[in-house]
């Protein structure tokens, strides 16, 4: 049998698919398309939810975070200690021979919005990783500035590898549970950092209740310190397929994401690659990635949020091109670059 050269750590793909899951899985996608020779090794329980076309190794009897740390590293020591690739996150912390993934650092940002557990474990765990991995990839410059910043890597050992969009081959299909026409769209966890308060709070006082439904997608996890207004509630479709989730973006007036912290923000670039105007907060990852593209708001002013909506909504020009730039900004990003990107790293390590 031929040797793997490349394990990837397969833990995502007993997660659902969501947030740095999906990087995970279309990272894994786009490298397969080009070839690469690898080997995704996972727990044994793997959503069914998944469809992979890549060879995956079920192994070991654990799941969660002690298969990361424990048979995953076994069966890495067993195979000659190969270049082992963690898109999702964290990887095992006694293994070097290892690239890591770096989504953001918002535990670090504001511990309060997650459970004391999930704080103190990614507090322990991300320095040491990051300081062992031979590289640490991420999807910004932002993230970048502040993994140099707060846990002190040089900046040559980090990588930008940007996330991407692709709805190829899906069929829309409408959520059974959706009972309006016109809406506005939110799609995030129910996760304080995502700001759904305040977004509701904005269309409360917007005085577009009469003409437009707010419709917020995502559930909680127990990871966040969040528990759902009534109001939150009120409006939650909760989690939806991608399926769904396009119809929900082609089909919706507006789409509105006023997170106080983001590595990158995949729903943003998911709305503008299906031609949904975006409001967004001001803050610095955003305007990086999406300038121009977007209007922008302050995200501790609800009133400020109001105002743009009306704005946008009211106004098919400013929609119109909000659409246009959006589409471009949306083609700047591709799985397939982003996967060429990592080839470059790892290319010398093999």
């Amino acid at each position: 049998m031929q040797k793997q050269k490349i394990i990837i750590n397969g833990r995502f793909l007993s997660q659902r698919l969501t947030g740095v899951n999906r990087f995970a899985f279309e990272m894994c996608k786009a490298l397969y398309r080009l070839n690469v020779d690898f080997l995704v090794v996972a727990p044994p329980k793997i959503l069914p939810s998944y469809r992979t076309d890549f060879p995956v190794l079920r192994w070991g009897i654990l799941s969660g975070p002690a298969w990361e740390m424990t048979d995953l590293p076994v069966y890495l020591c067993l195979h000659k200690r190969p270049l082992l690739i963690s898109f999702s996150g964290l990887g095992p912390l006694c293994y070097r021979n290892q690239f890591i993934t770096i989504h953001d650092l918002a535990y670090l940002e504001n511990p309060s919005w997650y459970s004391k557990s999930y704080s103190l474990f990614y507090k322990f765990c991300t320095p040491v990783l990051a300081h062992h991995a031979e590289k640490i990839m991420t999807v910004s410059r932002f993230s970048l500035s502040e993994i140099v910043r707060r846990l002190s890597i040089p900046v040559d050992k980090i990588k930008v590898i940007y996330n991407a969009v692709d709805f190829s081959g899906i069929v829309p299909v409408r959520p059974a549970n959706l009972k309006t026409e016109k809406f506005i769209l939110c799609v995030g966890s129910l996760d304080p950092r995502k700001n759904l308060q305040m977004v509701v709070e904005a269309y409360n006082r917007s005085g577009l209740s009469s003409a437009y439904q707010l419709v917020l997608v995502g559930k909680g996890d127990k990871i966040f310190r969040m528990v759902g207004s009534a109001q939150i509630n009120a409006n939650q479709v909760g989690y939806v397929s991608d399926a769904e989730l396009v119809w929900l973006y082609n089909n919706a007036s507006l789409f509105v994401y006023p997170s106080l912290f983001e590595g990158f923000g995949i729903p943003v670039l998911e709305a503008m690659a299906l031609n949904c105007p975006v409001i967004l907060s001001d803050i610095p990852v955003f305007r990086e990635l999406f300038e121009g593209a977007a209007r922008f708001v302050n995200p501790e002013n609800a009133d400020n949020l109001a105002v743009e909506m009306k704005i946008v909504l009211s106004n098919p020009h400013i929609r119109e091109v909000m659409i246009r730039r959006g589409s471009e900004v949306a083609k700047r990003f591709s799985w397939e670059h982003s996967a060429k990107k990592v080839m470059e790293l790892f290319v010398s390590q093999i």
